[in-house]
């Protein structure tokens, strides 16, 4: 739901498109519906003002902003297109160029808004506009924060404030700039420009954007769940739109305070404003809205906290983990868990040779399978909520299938295998925060391959970009073993072989290089941070620094003994157990070869695409099981929720 405003929505009587001087015409009513917040009626008249006069570029302006106020982008789209045919008026053109910004930026296409904003910036400059430039500004500033970019986009905020010289119209880009500070979770910062915001709109009578600030207002009182405010504000904003019949900022408030009262457990109450919300948005032909509100009534009934167990079959065995998972909002996932075990097995030996698992490699890795699905039930997780799955990596072996079908005779469980893909997606649901989804990479480096991807939101759907580097910490050190000197075919391997790849891949996908947020998951990313963090053996997230794995790896060259025997003397005696058990969990399963080819392959992604300028975390309790659930278990019971809330 976008809670920003454009400064466009100050300057609509100044609009070239619109004409009041005269008696009501088609596109009067266009324009008066629009604002009116009657968005099927002001489609009808702008259906009509189009018949009437097709060659009328104002006529497919109104038309187009109508279908962009219900979320019917690509109706918007073509009718934006068609009105910026039919002139060659730089002030209509600066107007047009700004919408088609606002419905590709909706679709997803930021990059493609950004073009079409600085095509209006520029026919503002030349206009003289300040107002205009100012708006633009404002709104390649919500480009930017769409990106994740918070910084770049609180800059152009304030280059924007900087072009207006009327305090009322400052407003709302007050407005704005409190939404980011709220995402940065800056909330004090965010009151403080909300109140701003509202101050000035009262002060010049302007009661109605008054109104929707207190409704932003009273939203982030509830997100720092001061709840009294977070009512009082939200009570205010709600009666001054009803007072002026703004029927969109109407539910959005009923929306608001749906929340919080699910916040505070409520769920009668809840469930009632939800169902305004959905009733209002109907009426008024924004269907997107209505449908996610939809999705949040349905939330209301899901299961809060639920135990899952999975088993995976990789490259070095078969791991397996149980939680108890429990939705945490914005933040992440609260996780308990129950187990996390593994079984070294020698499922992938001679697979480099044959092309196909042993026999005995497929009996010894479906035991262990086994054996960790009565153990999963032993500690009392549903039948029903077990899950097994095999990596990429096995996926791709000849005879899959006599393991799979061997896994189904011992355990009843079908054996999933998952693609590159699916293991990015999980990887990321599971161990990055929702509020991180669109700024970060995902680095997944495993026993048998590298898995890295990031999700881009194209329109309402989510894209998952993915690649493979065909090494990971055993098969790397496999590798380098067959030449005469381990460290210069190590070398070779990744000079020759993975650092290509990684270019070639930055190229076509420059977010790998652009983005500021990087989760580092897999055996050698746990290892590194438990021989050389063991303070932080609880933390849930552990920042991690390029120079960080540059010392590991040159460490574990000089004095593999000194890094696999961390001293832990000055830890409480409490953490100093937690995590010797860690660092003796990483002896059993790595050898140093394991450790040091592991360091070296990130060590190399992180010199090839500038790790040193980058925030690197360790989502410790993050991992392809908890996203698997989240996204396949958890959430099929009813459709699933906005983000964002």
């Amino acid at each position: 739901m976008k809670k920003t405003l454009s400064i466009l929505f100050l300057l609509l009587s100044l609009l070239a498109f619109k004409n009041l001087a005269y008696a009501e015409t088609p596109i009067d009513a266009c324009w008066n519906f629009n604002k009116a917040g009657d968005y099927k009626r002001a489609i009808e008249a702008g259906k009509l003002a189009v018949k009437k006069d097709p060659y009328n570029s104002d006529a497919y302006f109104c038309l187009g902003k109508a279908y962009l106020n219900i979320g019917e982008l690509k109706s918007a789209y073509e009718n934006m297109k068609k009105a910026e045919s039919l002139t060659n008026k730089k002030e209509d053109l600066m107007y047009i160029y700004n919408k088609i910004g606002d419905i590709l930026s909706k679709m997803g296409y930021l990059d493609d808004a950004l073009l079409y904003y600085s095509r209006s910036l520029s026919l503002a400059k030349d206009l003289g506009d300040t107002a205009m430039q100012a708006t633009l500004l404002n709104n390649i500033a919500g480009i930017y924060d769409d990106k994740g970019e918070l910084d770049k986009a609180l800059s152009y905020y304030e280059e924007s404030l900087s072009l207006q010289t009327n305090e009322k119209y400052k407003a709302t880009t007050y407005n704005n700039i409190a939404i980011i500070y709220s995402k940065k979770d800056d909330y004090q910062r965010a009151v403080k420009y909300y109140q701003k915001a509202i101050e000035i709109d009262e002060k010049y009578g302007d009661y109605h954007k008054a109104s929707i600030f207190k409704l932003n207002l009273g939203n982030t009182y509830r997100k720092m769940k001061d709840y009294e405010n977070a009512e009082k504000y939200l009570s205010e904003g709600l009666e001054g739109v009803k007072r002026v019949g703004d029927k969109y900022w109407e539910a959005t408030g009923y929306v608001y305070l749906a929340w919080l009262y699910r916040d505070k457990g409520d769920k009668k109450s809840a469930r009632e404003y939800y169902t305004r919300a959905y009733n209002i948005f109907k009426s008024i032909g924004a269907e997107g809205d209505a449908q996610g509100v939809l999705a949040d009534i349905q939330a209301l009934e899901r299961k809060r906290i639920t135990v899952y167990g999975g088993v995976e079959i990789g490259s070095k065995g078969v791991k397996a983990q149980a939680y108890k998972i429990a939705l945490k909002g914005d933040d992440f996932y609260d996780l308990n868990e129950i187990l996390r075990e593994s079984i070294n097995t020698t499922i992938i030996s001679g697979v480099k040779e044959s092309g196909k698992f042993s026999k005995e490699g497929i009996e010894e890795t479906a035991q262990a399978v086994k054996t960790f699905v009565d153990k999963l039930k032993e500690k009392g997780v549903p039948a029903e909520n077990i899950f097994i799955v095999a990596s990429s990596a096995i996926a791709s072996v000849e005879n899959k299938d006599e393991l799979a079908n061997r896994v189904k005779e011992l355990t009843g469980y079908n054996l999933e295998f998952l693609t590159v893909k699916d293991e990015v997606l999980f990887a990321i649901a599971g161990s990055v925060p929702p509020k991180y989804f669109y700024n970060s990479i995902l680095v997944d480096i495993g026993s048998g391959n590298t898995k890295i991807g990031y999700l881009e939101k194209v329109g309402n759907s989510t894209n998952v970009k993915n690649f493979e580097i065909p090494y990971g910490t055993v098969s790397l050190t496999e590798k380098a073993n067959k030449g005469n000197d381990f460290q210069n075919e190590l070398t070779n391997i990744l000079n020759n072989e993975v650092v290509p790849m990684l270019k070639s891949e930055s190229q076509k996908n420059p977010a790998y290089v652009n983005r500021k947020n990087v989760f580092l998951v897999g055996g050698i990313i746990w290892a590194i941070t438990t021989l050389q963090k063991p303070s932080q053996i609880e933390d849930a997230y552990v920042k991690l620094t390029l120079a960080d794995i540059k010392t590991f790896t040159q460490s574990l060259r000089q004095n593999p003994d000194k890094v696999l025997n961390p001293d832990l003397s000055k830890l409480k005696p409490e953490l100093r157990e937690k995590a010797k058990k860690q660092i003796d969990k990483v002896k059993d399963v790595f050898t140093v070869e394991n450790l040091y080819s592991g360091s070296m392959l990130l060590e190399t992604i992180g010199k090839t695409w500038g790790f040193d300028k980058k925030t690197l975390i360790f989502p410790r309790y993050g991992n392809w099981l908890v996203g698997y659930v989240v996204l396949r278990g958890y959430f099929e019971e009813t459709a699933p929720a906005n983000s964002g809330k």
